[in-house]
């Protein structure tokens, strides 16, 4: 099996094959009929994926499903204007969002902010410039077809073929609890904690009008909420079954409680808790009467494991990896069960016919299934058919992993720097745009209209966030300049330096009018900066302060990742076919070797600790690590003006001659391309802003070496006692 769950779907299938086995061992069974969803074989069998069983008798797959009309059709995202050649930027969403979401779930990030001693407080929504787009544009699609259908359903009553006491339901399938949370509060909206003791919570109402949990004008919560979060965490935390929900829902929890009760006993359904009553609100969205016959969005992390027959999903968003196209056929299949299979007349034109005239004419009519159909975006859905088995040889492949016996005394944590912080003195402000680089719009990457269509019919849906051109040039300049307030005029979170948003406000709208160049697209689509980072916007204009104070100190300070400020050798993990070389003295099993550079390099190192492991005083090498999946990057600005990323070769743990414990970046294989602005940046930037932070991990000094030749490599020995000398 692969897929969620892929270790207890083999487990049940070893007891299923187990019963059989023993069956026909007690009876004489002379044939057996598997009727299968999946009649293939899947990744990792050793077959060529989802060929067919040779002994398959007949093969009705989902094509076949979808033209009889059983299910409905799916609209995927065909084409779009991006410069994407392999398949439009919606249909792979997550590919393209993936760096830029939290890594950990909800429940890792309460425990490490209790270690801190901190309560995880609710913050503005994080998410990635395109998943907003993406979601803006697929909800103006679900708000269309939800306004035509209230508008049409007093038109459709009984003997109808439209169901219209629930509304249809939009679903968003996340990868983690903390993406999960994110998505959530960007859609529903969310209660701020207080800025002091005895005041009220600040209530944030979602961004989109028909699944916001909160009156956008009162700001008090809907008594049914509209979206509803469903994962691990929510079960436990989510506080949305309160009091005040139980009054609202009390015939429905009691018809629950009735129906638990007959089927596990009168003493277990006086025990029913909030979260099985959560739990039941998703089991039944879209059944009138019930708990969850109001709901119209559905964020989730594990919709494959929810009890679930919804026949009202009408659009599906994924954020999350794919691994296989068996994944992306239950997911979606979460959206593709009919709502009515009442059987319909068509003429011989396909034109609908009055049930009564159809009767009438006998000839020439055909009584079939009308359509109905689902969106779904961010599901790399590839239709196949089955052919031959094809037998394919696996590819030898080496895993990377960090040792646990290693972790006291190898183990490398780093700070995951996304940009730089400048602390400026009292008085007026000094700024000049002059010399820096635009701040780029890549258009080609950013689908402003995306087409998606079915695989049986030439229909096409167009989805388009062109509404983002009738917003106010002013309404963005005070968006930027309140970030900017934020994150870089600010003693601590929440104090902020008020008296300086006029002249902030006036940098920014100069910013705005000369610094923002848009590729591919004309100038008034600068104002995608609407939905970008803020937290990049800003670092861009932060960029025309001066970085020192009068006296030469540093005024930098870095701006850490909001979800994972830090990270660490820990968390490697990957499988690579190149050449590896096994470590001594890394936290990683084995280094990946990209070139014979660093192979050596790496070979030095591991004999660097064993020759200095046991110096009382002098220079010395604790351990080190490769970057190679570890993902340690140092953000820079190319020539063109574009944000990157620089990915340094080592970083190791040393001790200078003085006695200081040091963490030391070093270049192997040379900065193949843009070498002096990464210099610049990680020499003027990256390590003066991370060296003046408190917050330093492990409290080392950050530093730099440069090998860039082989001849230095050779000499890596004595160029590593010279810089810890």
């Amino acid at each position: 099996a692969e897929g969620e769950n892929a270790k207890e779907e083999n487990e049940r299938a070893a007891v299923w094959f187990t019963g059989l086995r023993r069956i026909a061992q007690k009876f004489q069974l002379r044939s057996i009929y598997d009727l299968s969803a999946t009649p293939y074989y899947l990744t990792g069998s050793g077959h060529e994926p989802y060929s067919l069983y040779p002994w398959i008798v007949s093969d009705f797959g989902l094509i076949e499903a979808i033209e009889s009309g059983l299910v409905k059709i799916p609209f995927l995202p065909l084409l779009d204007e991006s410069q994407e050649l392999d398949m439009p930027i919606l249909r792979n969403l997550y590919e393209h969002v993936k760096d830029q979401l939290p890594r950990a779930g909800q429940k890792r990030q309460r425990a490490r902010a209790k270690e801190q001693g901190e309560v995880l407080a609710e913050s503005p929504p994080q998410l990635p410039a395109l998943l907003k787009v993406s979601l803006d544009a697929f909800y103006r699609h679900y708000a269309d077809e939800f306004h035509h259908r209230t508008t049409a359903s007093t038109a459709r009553r009984a003997g109808q073929l439209e169901l219209t006491d629930t509304p249809p339901v939009f679903i968003v399938v996340c990868n983690n609890t903390s993406v999960s949370k994110e998505v959530f509060k960007h859609i529903a909206g969310y209660e701020k904690a207080p800025a002091a003791d005895g005041q009220p919570a600040l209530i944030v109402p979602g961004l989109f009008d028909l699944f916001t949990n909160f009156d956008p004008h009162t700001h008090q919560p809907f008594d049914k909420p509209r979206t509803i979060l469903i994962d691990s965490d929510a079960l436990e935390n989510s506080g949305m079954v309160n009091d005040d929900y139980k009054k609202v829902f009390a015939a429905e929890i009691t018809q629950y409680k009735r129906e638990y009760a007959q089927v596990h006993g009168a003493a277990a359904a006086d025990q029913v808790t909030d979260a099985e009553i959560l739990r039941e609100v998703v089991n039944t969205v879209g059944r009138p009467g019930t708990l969850g016959a109001h709901v119209r969005c559905v964020v989730s992390v594990s919709m494959l494991t929810e009890g679930w027959d919804a026949n009202t999903v009408t659009h599906i968003v994924g954020v999350r990896a794919f691994g296989s196209q068996l994944l992306c056929e239950q997911v979606a299949g979460r959206a593709l069960r009919r709502r009515s299979y009442q059987l319909s007349p068509y003429d011989e034109s396909g034109a609908i016919l009055d049930p009564a005239e159809a009767r009438r004419r006998k000839k020439g009519v055909t009584w079939k299934f009308p359509p109905e159909y689902a969106h779904i975006i961010g599901v790399p859905f590839k239709f196949f058919k089955g052919g031959k088995s094809v037998v394919v040889p696996p590819e030898n492949t080496v895993p990377v992993r960090p040792l646990a016996d290693r972790a006291g005394h190898c183990e490398i944590i780093f700070p995951q720097v996304e940009g730089y912080r400048v602390e400026y003195d009292p008085g007026p402000l000094q700024y000049s745009f002059d010399g820096l680089e635009d701040y780029t719009i890549d258009g080609s990457k950013l689908p402003t209209n995306t087409v998606m269509g079915t695989a049986v019919s030439g229909e096409k849906v167009k989805l388009t966030i062109a509404d983002i051109l009738a917003r106010r040039d002013q309404e963005i300049v005070y968006r930027i300049t309140k970030d900017l307030l934020r994150d870089h005029f600010s003693s601590e979170p929440g104090n902020l330096e008020i008296g300086r948003f006029h002249e902030l406000r006036a940098m920014v709208s100069e910013w705005y009018e000369r610094k923002i160049r848009v590729l591919g697209k004309g100038p008034e689509w600068k104002k995608l900066v609407y939905f970008h980072d803020p937290r990049t916007l800003v670092a861009h204009v932060a960029r025309a302060l001066p970085a020192t104070h009068p006296d030469g100190t540093t005024r930098l300070r870095p701006i850490l990742n909001y979800y994972n400020p830090t990270s660490s050798t820990r968390f490697v993990r990957g499988l690579t076919t190149r050449e590896v070389y096994p470590t001594r003295f890394s936290h990683i099993n084995v280094v990946v070797i990209d070139s014979g550079w660093e192979g050596k390099a790496a070979k030095t190192l591991d004999d660097l600790v064993e020759e200095t492991a046991g110096k009382p005083t002098g220079w010395r090498i604790e351990c080190w690590v490769k970057n190679a999946f570890l993902d340690f990057r140092i953000p820079y600005t190319d020539k063109e003006g574009k944000e990157r990323h620089y990915l340094p070769d080592f970083l190791v743990h040393a001790v200078t001659a003085a006695g200081e414990p040091i963490t030391l970046i070093i270049e192997v294989t040379g900065m193949s391309r843009d070498k002096p602005e990464k210099t610049w940046t990680l020499t003027q930037r990256w390590l003066p802003a991370v060296n003046a932070s408190p917050t330093r991990p492990g409290g080392r000094r950050w530093d730099f070496l440069s090998l860039e030749s082989e001849e230095a490599v050779a000499d890596l020995r004595n160029l590593l006692a010279a810089k810890l000398k």
